[in-house]
């Protein structure tokens, strides 16, 4: 997934943080697409047959 450089930068406004050139993009778009790599890991993840803890309750 590639994100346009005039949307991180409005991202990056939004949310007030520095403001990063072109070439500053570049430099962090590896880690930035590495992280969306991981995020379609964790959505693509079938989690169907994993019995949530937030079910269980212990007794005191």
């Amino acid at each position: 997934m590639s994100i346009p450089n005039e949307t991180l930068k409005a991202m990056i406004r939004d949310y007030n943080g520095i403001e990063l050139s072109d070439e500053e993009l570049e430099l962090v778009r590896p880690e930035l697409e590495s992280y969306f790599a991981e995020l379609k890991k964790l959505e693509d993840l079938d989690l169907s047959d994993v019995f949530s803890g937030r079910l269980m309750h212990i007794p005191e």
